[in-house]
């Protein structure tokens, strides 16, 4: 097996290797030894169970006491795909990341990074997959919808979607996204996916 490194973070590192089951790569997570963070590779597996069924994230194939092995997610980084893709296809990932940051609060699960998911979300084929669910919990008033709404509308990302021919209601959009945190309806939801076109 030979083993091909792909990041270093505070609590894991991770690299990649060929499954000798169907011999496609697969993404393993290991525990940094230097982390004084608690159950890392449990609450990363745990969290991908959950949002696995819903269709969210890296599929989870094996969690072991030291390591979790899931899905290699292959695709861009969501800021390079915003720069170089057309309208279509990012008003249909915002549009997609948005459902999934929905389903996320509708399970009572914060994600946390989605203020800036620049290295949290991997666009493949216009499909955005959230990765990274170790630092998750499970919280009465989560807020995955609105920190993607900050994420929309914040400086650097508004300028490549006004490049992009995309205009955000900055102030709408944040009115939308104060409302709905305040009772998730679905309505509201709606109206905030309503203004991205």
């Amino acid at each position: 097996m030979v083993k091909k490194f792909l990041a270093k973070g505070k609590r894991g590192h991770v690299y990649t290797y060929k499954s000798t089951v169907n011999g496609k790569e697969v993404c393993v997570k290991e525990l940094n030894p230097d982390t004084e963070a608690e159950n890392v590779i449990h609450n990363e597996a745990r969290f991908l169970k959950l949002v696995n069924e819903q269709g969210i994230g890296p599929k989870l194939f094996d969690e072991q006491k030291d390591k979790v092995v899931m899905e290699f997610v292959q695709g861009e980084r969501i800021l390079n795909f915003f720069e170089r893709a057309p309208k279509s296809g990012i008003v249909k990932v915002i549009k997609d990341s948005l459902e999934q940051a929905r389903k996320l609060d509708k399970l009572g699960i914060n994600k946390y990074e989605l203020t800036n998911p620049y290295k949290h979300i991997i666009v493949h084929y216009e499909k955005p997959i959230m990765i990274d669910f170790e630092r998750c919990k499970e919280v009465k008033n989560p807020k995955n919808v609105t920190q993607l709404v900050q994420f929309i509308t914040s400086g650097k990302v508004k300028r490549i979607l006004k490049e992009k021919r995309i205009e955000l209601d900055t102030d709408e959009l944040r009115d939308l996204a104060k409302k709905y945190k305040k009772k998730y309806e679905k309505k509201l939801f709606d109206e905030i996916k309503h203004e991205i076109k």
